[in-house]
């Protein structure tokens, strides 16, 4: 099979690929795979905008193009971008917009109680509607949200960033940690079955220290300043 039925050209941000535009489309995306197969290490992990050029496709042709390359590389293809707005800049933007997308529809939620033994880790910000039980535990890199009774652990901001937050309706924790600051309770106990009455706190770094303190317009104040 000719290796010129594809020919792949690239960008910071995209990969163009030229496509023969007589070969039988089947003929065609086993040249897509075995490219892509070949080029495979060139593109270890990238996340990429993608242009088809040379061929009209359908939808499900581009579907299944895009498959091809994925099942054979370890590429992210994120978007498609029209062969008429090929540019840096305008993949950069088509990229960056479809990581925005994919942080808001990916792990931002989690629904349900996290009983003991329990270990929930996101690169984003995170809002949990139920508890979070001793013994349970929760890492973020980014917020904590807890819309329920935090009894566990619960760790933001774990990349090292001391401007993230942990907040609860009822905030009981066996151990809060912000970035490189952490608190433990010696009140909660891996055993508690207690209930504790709704009381809304926020957990922030200020001062170099870790501070909890009741959600009120003058706290929020606080923390934004």
């Amino acid at each position: 099979m000719s290796r010129s039925a594809v020919i792949i050209k690239s960008n910071p941000y995209g990969l163009i690929l030229n496509l023969d535009p007589d070969l039988p489309f089947d003929e065609l995306c086993q040249a897509v795979a075995e490219k892509f197969r070949i080029s495979a290490n060139f593109f270890k992990n990238a996340r990429l905008a993608l242009t088809f050029r040379g061929r009209v496709l359908t939808k499900e042709q581009e579907t299944r193009l895009v498959d091809e390359i994925v099942q054979n590389s370890s590429i992210h293809v994120l978007c498609i971008v029209d062969e008429e707005k090929e540019s840096a800049e305008y993949y950069r933007k088509a990229v960056m917009h479809a990581l925005e997308n994919q942080k808001r529809e990916d792990g931002q939620f989690y629904r349900g109680t996290l009983r003991s033994g329990q270990v929930l880790e996101t690169e984003t910000s995170i809002v949990v509607i139920g508890d979070v039980n001793p013994g349970a535990q929760i890492i973020s890199k980014g917020n904590i949200v807890i819309l329920g009774c935090c009894m566990g652990n619960i760790y933001a901001g774990a990349s090292g960033n001391r401007n993230c937050f942990a907040a609860a309706l009822t905030m009981k924790p066996m151990q809060v940690r912000i970035a490189d600051k952490a608190a433990r309770s010696a009140i909660v106990k891996k055993t508690d079955t207690g209930e504790y009455p709704v009381d809304p706190k926020i957990v922030f770094i200020k001062d170099d220290h870790l501070q909890m303190k009741s959600i009120t317009n003058e706290t929020l104040c606080e923390f934004l300043a």
